[in-house]
């Protein structure tokens, strides 16, 4: 895990996208919140062409002068919803779509998602098990060309996590992480690990007692505490949330 540690190089947090445009942010905002993250130390950025945020983000990502140094974890699914199954083709050509797309030569983290209609473990277990030497030459592929760095699957479920980490080809687990969502805290002790809604949705920040900023730095420390954990993915919308998040990084380099 260190070498696969060391070769990401990940950020301690990972800045998430998802929530740019609810939130109605224009392009110049973006840019001044991806330029003062890096600045920050938050290199790692969190996509994914589902979003509804990803036009505003892709355009924002153009403009940034250091564009160039970002580490990029992309979502991406196959088979998706509405697919009949794993298709090397089609995962082949939405990394291509996404290299185009944020100009960039290599994804250091594919999160990668095999879905159902309804997402249920009997059907995703079944295209694992059934075209198990097409998604291995697959994921293969992707990594021997250098289109990938590594590969992370997002399992909705403990049952196909436990299934999909034993593939050689996927590097770790992503997945929820934090003090009411602890279903995969054994993976985040075990195997490479990038954590999701270290907040539990923004509830474990809520109401009264201790500073809103304690309470960002204590769910933040939570998941860091776990031994395999790479970096959380934070939905960070406007430059004052920074703050917290400047307090956060000088207390943790005392």
């Amino acid at each position: 895990m260190e070498r696969l540690k060391k070769e990401l190089n990940l950020s301690s947090v990972t800045l998430g996208t998802m929530r740019f445009y609810d939130k109605s942010l224009t392009t110049n905002q973006v840019v001044e919140l991806i330029e003062n993250s890096f600045d920050l130390g938050i290199t790692t950025h969190h996509s994914s062409f589902e979003y509804s945020s990803y036009e505003l983000y892709t355009k924002a990502l153009k403009s940034f002068r250091c564009r160039a140094d970002i580490k990029h974890i992309v979502k991406l699914a196959s088979p998706h919803f509405e697919d009949d199954g794993f298709s090397a083709k089609i995962l082949i050509q939405r990394v291509e779509d996404q290299l185009r797309a944020l100009n960039i030569e290599q994804i250091d983290v594919l999160q990668w998602l095999v879905r159902s209609k309804p997402i249920n473990d009997k059907d995703r277990l079944a295209t694992l098990e059934n075209q198990r030497q097409e998604i291995k030459a697959c994921l293969s592929k992707l990594k021997k060309e250098g289109k990938v760095k590594s590969i992370f699957s997002f399992p909705y479920s403990t049952v196909f996590a436990k299934a999909v980490i034993n593939l050689e080809e996927v590097d770790g687990i992503i997945s929820y992480l934090n003090k009411e969502e602890l279903e995969y805290a054994s993976y985040a002790e075990k195997f490479p690990f990038i954590a999701i809604r270290p907040f539990f949705g923004g509830k474990l920040i809520q109401g009264e007692g201790i500073s809103r900023d304690n309470k960002i730095h204590d769910c933040l420390d939570f998941v860091r505490g776990h031994n395999a954990v790479l970096t959380q993915i934070v939905g960070i919308n406007s430059v004052e949330q920074l703050n917290t998040f400047r307090t956060y990084d000088k207390r943790m380099n005392k």
